[in-house]
């Protein structure tokens, strides 16, 4: 019987325990499952921000995109735009200068100079009438050739840019080229000095 108590104490203890084991063990299950749940809601408002930023990331980088093309079609528009009123002046100077010939021509025909009596004098005036017209046909050549080389510079705005900052960097150069020039000489001299 004694046997029989003492285990029954024995059992008694060890459901105590258990019970006690039991009640630690939910106790530690419920912490655990409340830090997931903190943690799971903590990554699903992380996950929402990181979308957030990469929505407006994307957006940004949309309108920084559909800005530069619109810069480039109204660049591209402006030196197309300023090309044709180039080519429209050109085009109206040569028409002048075919009228200004023809006209020419015509006045060679009809025209009498008063106060040239000499046919010499008369050659002489036609033919300085002549070049006159040749040198305006050159000079309009020469325009017409500078507009159709400087076309493939200016067609996009990069190169617009880059025509720009050359022609600058040059312009600089020949200005300073004295000063340059003065300094590099001047340089050699100073360093000999020194080694003296």
């Amino acid at each position: 019987m004694s046997e029989i108590s003492n285990l029954r104490e024995e059992t008694e203890r060890l459901r105590e325990e258990l019970e006690e084991q039991r009640q630690q063990f939910k106790q530690e299950l419920d912490y655990v499952t409340s830090q997931l749940r903190e943690d799971r809601f903590r990554t699903d408002r992380l996950e929402e921000q990181i979308n957030d930023l990469t929505e407006l990331h994307q957006n940004e980088m949309e309108n920084i995109r559909s800005g530069v093309t619109d810069m480039e079609e109204k660049v591209q528009y402006q030196s197309e735009e300023r090309l044709r009123d180039i080519q429209d002046q050109l085009s109206g100077l040569e028409t002048k200068i075919s009228r200004m010939e023809h006209q020419a021509a015509q006045h060679q025909q009809y025209v009498t100079f008063e106060g040239l009596e000499n046919s010499n004098a008369r050659a002489l005036v036609v033919k300085a009438i002549n070049i006159l017209l040749t040198l305006l046909q050159v000079v309009l050549l020469l325009l017409e050739t500078g507009a159709q080389i400087l076309k493939p510079f200016l067609k996009t705005p990069t190169r617009m840019v880059t025509t720009l900052l050359l022609v600058t960097v040059i312009i600089l150069a020949i200005r300073q080229w004295t000063e340059l020039s003065t300094l590099a000489v001047g340089r050699p001299k100073d360093l000999k000095k020194q080694d003296l």
